[in-house]
């Protein structure tokens, strides 16, 4: 008996050393460069008209911490990373990420940041992700419908876009791309707004926009 308790202590006492061994898990932001923040930050407000943002959905497979990857080659084809995690909830950095890129090519203020700015007039955009993939070293793909509502406007346009680009090896890279691919659609999203051409001629990089 006391044999068997001690090979019980031993063998707990070496996964906890295993488990003290292990790497922690590695964070991962879509948020803006510092560089690109600190650029934006001195910029002055050039509309009259606040931004609302907002996030309606996200694909359910990747609305987790971990990160989702999917590699055709492998089994499973779609993997979901344990030591990679998100370092915010998916939706609140997707919405943050627009809400920056947007906010900064309009040249206005986001008004869940600034809630002393809310009585401005707010131009509302609702963005609904219905694609957000990331394919091992291969590329990333952004499917996305937004409504547009312009303040006083009787109805809001209704817009889709769809962005994939190639990336390269690892997950820093694939996240990289990603944030890439969210600025070109912050980029579509501020053109509808400021009511100027999308010409996608050359673009490949978006392999379908328009809007109603």
């Amino acid at each position: 008996m006391k044999k068997i308790l001690a090979w019980g202590c031993r063998l707990s006492l070496v996964a906890l050393l295993a488990g003290c061994a292990a790497s922690p898990p590695r964070h991962y932001s879509l948020a803006a460069s510092a560089t690109d923040q600190a650029a934006s930050g001195g910029a002055t407000r050039a509309t009259d008209a606040g931004l609302l943002l907002s996030v309606e959905g996200i694909p359910a497979e990747a609305d987790r911490p971990q990160l989702v990857v999917r590699d055709p080659v492998r089994d499973p084809a779609v993997q979901v990373l344990n030591d990679s995690l998100w370092a915010a909830p998916l939706r609140d950095q997707i919405r943050d990420a627009l809400a920056f890129d947007v906010g900064r090519r309009l040249g206005t203020v986001d008004l869940r940041r600034l809630p002393d700015a809310r009585a401005l007039p707010a131009r509302r955009v609702e963005v609904r992700i219905d694609r957000f993939d990331m394919v091992w070293g291969r590329f990333v793909a952004l499917d996305a419908d937004w409504t547009d509502r312009a303040p006083g406007a009787d109805r809001p346009r209704l817009c889709r876009a769809s962005v994939r680009l190639p990336a390269g090896e690892g997950v820093a890279a694939l996240v990289e791309t990603q944030r890439r691919a969210l600025d070109d659609l912050a980029a579509l999203i501020a053109a509808v707004a400021l009511g100027h051409p999308v010409d996608l001629q050359g673009k490949t990089t978006v392999s379908e926009f328009g809007c109603t």
